[in-house]
Order: structure tokens, then sequence, then C-alpha cells
């Protein structure tokens, strides 16, 4: 029998993983672990994810509305990083991979290069985030008190 109780009490945190990311060597300082730390998604997490390819057919739908110059309309495209060509699917691991980043932190336009640059690594990324996702978050464990047991 599942323990509502107990899993109410619970303190939780997020499911993190550190993922080698050679391909991008040379953008790490030489000090640095090279390194890209992602963590899983919340529910929230996950429907702004949906929701934000809706959101760019909107956008697009409002510029079009808005400018009434072609090449106009694909600068300001291209300016908020959104493009009728765009599948829902990269829309999708774009939002995943800015919320979930831990270190280093993105922001979109960051994501958008890596996705165009390193196609491979950018799905890396975002696999794994799907991954601890599906996994929930890691139960906390409880911090030590810092004195020894005798």
């Amino acid at each position: 029998m599942f323990n509502n109780t107990a899993f109410m009490k619970q303190a939780y945190e997020p499911r993190t993983c550190g993922i080698k990311v050679p391909e991008l060597n040379v953008f790490f300082s030489a000090d640095d672990e090279k390194v890209w730390t992602v963590r899983g998604q919340t529910a929230n997490e996950i429907a702004k994810g949906h929701e934000s390819s809706a959101k760019n057919k909107n956008i697009a739908n409002l510029l079009a509305a808005v400018a009434n110059d072609k090449q106009k309309i694909e600068e300001l495209k291209s300016a908020v990083g959104i493009s009728d060509e765009t599948p829902n699917d990269i829309v999708i691991r774009l939002e995943q991979l800015v919320s979930c980043s831990v270190s280093p932190s993105i922001d979109k336009p960051l994501a958008l290069k890596l996705a165009e640059t390193f196609p491979i690594v950018f799905y890396t990324l975002t696999n794994k985030i799907v991954e601890l996702s599906h996994l929930g978050m890691d139960v906390k464990k409880p911090e030590n008190s810092g004195k020894m047991a005798k």
C-alpha cells in the first residue's frame, strides 16, 4: 500500500547529471571540468515546453499581422528566435535546455546556437533532461549534524 503521509512529508531535490562534452572543450577554462550539468523538469516546465511551440506560431502570426514587409517579418522572427521551419521537437528541446541547464546557466540565444552548431550535443543534453524528468526528483538525504557518533 502506498504511504501517502511519508510521500507528502519527504523532502525532494532535483535529479541532476553531469555530462561530459568533449566537443565543447575549447569553450571551457583550462582548469574547469568539461561537464554540462542538467536537471530533470517539473510538470510546469514540461507543460511550458509544449506550450512554447504554440506560442511561437502565435508570435509568427502576430508579426505577420503587424508588419506588411515579408523581409521585415523574417528579420523580426529571427530576432526573437523563431522560424516557420523549426520543428516542434526543437522548440520544446530549446525550452528544456534553457530551463534545465544547471551549469552553465544559459539563455535561448545560446541554446539556439548550440542546436545549430553542435546538434548531437544538443540532443544528448535534452535526452538526458527527459530521462531525468522520467525518473522524478531525488529523495533529499538528511544533512549530517557534523557530530561523530561515539
